[in-house]
């Protein structure tokens, strides 16, 4: 089985040489790199339907509010079935969704209502994705390898923006956003095929009593509301994602197009961010800080730069520079973030927990997103954008002053018991 392969591996250098982690991988960089073509697309299509905040504030809230309606759930099925049967499942939900949206983008058939349904649909395949994921990996990877595994993931998804939001811009310039969503369709369905190979996947924690959808879900609040660590930076993220980067979804592609060049330029600041997350990945691949939490917390002022300057409507050339390092701090803080779950979270509640903070993160976004566009129609975007950076540079200093942010050791303490009952 996978986790017994992946116990007798311990001494391997990468977790490339295991076989279940590498098809998980090609799994996830095809996935990604169709995940990767998406947002620009959407984005402008929406525009292109709409020609308005509001417009594009309703397709944003589409994508993601059936992630806040699912994801509880998606943890559930995450930790009750095999987690690798569910994140197949979700592929195909999804590979089905954007084909079809896709299609009737070539065929000017896609009326706004439908974009917002379709990809409201393949929201609810990511909710239920994600969680899942999050779970499976620590099956595949013995514990030593754990954090490598995951910024290697996230290396690879970075590296694959680069590419993909390229692609994107010449695909929306010059074929029309259709052959972008047919292109992710197609990624979700190798994603799913590449699953299916890894073979069977053991749990690490055994069985144990089911006792219900909700009385699930309350078990995985339960574990983060009394547990400090995960308490406080689950309110940190979440008000960071509501205040900071919901806005910053809406008012980029805004600014872009009232002081820049529209889509063009907003595929090249995205490019640039994805490169500073590849740098991300790669310092969360080789740091190892005492405090990990500390780290991740503090980079998060490396986005400041690029929001003040973005909201200054600065050239082109030096937002896009800033923009390296608001890509560099939001991959390592979710590398970090996820290192830290599966390696002091029992496998039974990791999906739960980690649907909590999927959940906990966007919670407030589709409010954010659904008052943004109306909101920008009255107020100037970088008058907004500059409030985003602002609350950014606020809330980070208070997270950072927080004695459960600082005291949170590296490694799980002798006794505790979380990692003497979650390994074979």
């Amino acid at each position: 089985m996978i986790a017994t392969e992946s116990a007798a591996s311990t001494s391997s250098a990468s977790p490339l040489r295991l076989r279940g982690f590498r098809w998980l991988f090609v799994g996830r960089v095809l996935s990604s790199f169709g995940d990767s073509l998406v947002p620009l697309t959407v984005v402008f299509a929406a525009l292109e339907l709409t020609g308005s905040a509001v417009g594009l504030g309703g397709v944003l809230l589409a994508n993601r509010l059936p992630v806040v309606v699912a994801t509880l759930a998606g943890g559930v099925l995450g930790d009750v079935f095999d987690r690798r049967w569910v994140m197949v499942a979700a592929d195909v939900w999804r590979m089905a969704s954007q084909a079809v949206c896709g299609g009737l983008l070539l065929a000017g058939q896609l009326p706004l209502w439908a974009l917002i349904v379709l990809q409201g649909c393949a929201g609810v395949g990511t909710a239920v994705f994600t969680p899942a994921a999050t779970g499976l990996l620590p099956a595949l990877v013995p514990e030593n390898l754990l954090r490598q595994a995951n910024a290697l993931l996230g290396l690879a998804a970075n590296v694959n923006k680069v590419a993909a939001i390229s692609v994107a811009g010449l695909l929306v310039a010059g074929l029309g956003s259709g052959w972008a969503l047919l292109a992710d369709a197609a990624t979700f369905a190798a994603g799913a095929l590449s699953l299916l190979l890894i073979g069977p996947v053991t749990m690490l924690s055994g069985k144990r009593d089911r006792r219900g959808v909700l009385g699930e879900m309350w078990g995985g609040w339960r574990h983060v509301a009394t547990t400090p660590w995960l308490r406080t930076l689950l309110g940190y993220t979440a008000l960071l994602q509501a205040l900071v980067i919901g806005p910053h979804m809406l008012l980029g592609p805004l600014l872009a197009r009232q002081h820049y060049h529209g889509a063009a330029s907003w595929a090249v600041i995205g490019a640039i961010q994805a490169i500073g997350s590849i740098a991300g990945s790669a310092l969360a691949l080789r740091l190892r800080p005492s405090r990990p939490l500390v780290a991740a917390v503090a980079a998060s002022l490396l986005m400041l730069p690029y929001l003040a300057l973005f909201a200054a409507a600065a050239p082109l050339w030096l937002v896009s520079l800033a923009a390296l390092g608001f890509g560099l701090q939001g991959s390592y803080y979710l590398a970090t973030q996820a290192w830290l779950l599966q390696r002091h979270v029992l496998d039974q509640q990791l999906a739960r927990v980690a649907s909590c903070f999927q959940l906990g993160n966007l919670v407030l976004v589709p409010l954010s997103l659904a008052a943004a566009g109306p909101l920008a129609e009255h107020v100037d975007a970088r008058l907004l954008l500059a409030a985003a950076a602002v609350w950014a540079l606020a809330s980070t200093l208070v997270a950072l002053a927080a004695p459960t942010i600082r005291a949170h050791p590296d490694a799980v303490q002798p006794g505790s018991g979380a990692m003497s009952t979650k390994r074979l």
